[in-house]
């Protein structure tokens, strides 16, 4: 059975709890068709309130993470059962998990870039190019410059016309803004962040020439450059 502690005082928050529930299910302490302990058990645990467990245990369940059956609780669900798509940014640091998000990242991106590159629409194109104006103007790895990177890549989410696409992408791209957020002073080093630019310039020159080949081999060597300064090891293809 997994082992809770007791939350600080300071960090009573459902999400805190749901937070340390959700690590012990990926870490493999609490696995599919477990039951969690009762209410009353976690609020002693945690040092909590019941109700700060029952809101807690409502968000993993509005997640799709676990499900409650009468007579048994709160059910942990096998991933395959999962109604929703959740990366714990806590968790990247696990073995595989950076590289296989990378693996995602480059398959969905690559194939957005192609379908950009025969979908964009004029206001698509001029939402790439003020991001990459952005980039360009920022010789720091700033804020700025860490939105607009993230600006660019929804951007072609959206000019590939595939609303599931789209917010997919949106998400994956949110997790790893934090995780570049953290790691972004080693792109103060040498010539790393006119490395990048060059590498979203290639991307926007592919889509505004309608070269779905050349978006997708971009967009490719971009995620593959991004993994790679992170020393994350994944291959990329981009053949159509």
């Amino acid at each position: 059975m997994a082992e809770f502690r007791e939350v600080r005082r300071s960090s009573l928050l459902p999400d805190r709890i749901a937070a340390d529930i959700m690590a012990k299910i990926q870490d493999g302490e609490l696995n599919p068709g477990d039951t969690l302990p009762t209410e009353h058990a976690l609020a002693g645990t945690f040092g909590v309130s019941r109700n700060v467990v029952r809101e807690a245990i409502a968000r993993l369940r509005s997640d799709g993470v676990i499900e409650s059956r009468q007579g048994r609780g709160a059910i942990v669900k096998p991933v395959s059962e999962r109604e929703t798509f959740r990366v714990d940014i806590r968790t990247l640091d696990k073995s595989g998990n950076l590289a296989d998000l990378f693996e995602l990242r480059g398959l969905l991106e690559i194939e957005a870039a192609g379908l950009a590159a025969m979908r964009r629409t004029g206001a698509d194109l001029r939402e790439m190019r003020a991001a990459v104006a952005v980039l360009e103007g920022h010789k720091r790895f700033d804020e700025q410059r860490l939105e607009a990177d993230a600006v660019f890549h929804r951007a072609i989410g959206k000019a590939a016309g595939n609303s599931y696409l789209f917010a997919i992408i949106c998400y994956i791209s949110s997790r790893l803004k934090e995780t570049t957020r953290v790691t972004s002073d080693i792109y103060a080093k040498d010539d790393l962040v006119e490395i990048t630019l060059g590498e979203h310039c290639r991307v926007l020159e592919a889509i505004e020439a309608g070269d779905r080949t050349g978006a997708r081999e971009a967009m490719a060597a971009h995620v593959q450059g991004a993994a790679s300064r992170l020393n994350v090891q994944v291959k990329l293809g981009a053949r159509v």
